[in-house]
């Protein structure tokens, strides 16, 4: 008897620690602090600022800027590494990219990633107007 009641009570205890949910901490987050497009003469200017809302550094992080048409589909992508190499939590990353602008591109959306192509979540992504 008191064997059954020791295999009965391991399994619920077992069950019960399966069934737990884990929270995972809060690792890499992003934000778009700051961003403008625009085109003058035959080029395409954007600028601005990206913060590591989280709390852990990422190593090589990279912006990837989506061209979206007016029906919001992609029609190009550009990648553009940020500095520093290592972007702590708090702190932000000046961008600026110079670019012949792609045809039938009016807006743009932002994706975060590092060099491996690992995405991380980015708030404020857009889709935003080209001027």
């Amino acid at each position: 008897m008191i064997p059954r009641l020791l295999v009965l009570t391991a399994s619920v205890t077992l069950f019960w620690a399966f069934g737990q949910s884990r929270r995972k901490p809060e690792g890499h987050r992003f934000e778009v602090v700051e961003f403008k497009a625009q085109r003058q003469e035959e080029r395409l200017f954007i600028d601005g600022r990206v913060r590591n809302t989280g709390s852990a550094s990422v190593r090589f992080p990279v912006l990837v800027f989506e061209f979206l048409s007016s029906d919001d589909k992609v029609v190009s992508t550009r990648r553009a590494d940020l500095e520093p190499e290592e972007l702590a939590p708090g702190e932000e990353s000046v961008f600026m990219l110079q670019a012949l602008p792609p045809a039938r591109a009016v807006s743009i959306r932002l994706e975060m990633q590092d060099r491996g192509r690992r995405y991380y979540p980015l708030e404020k992504k857009g889709p935003y107007p080209i001027e």
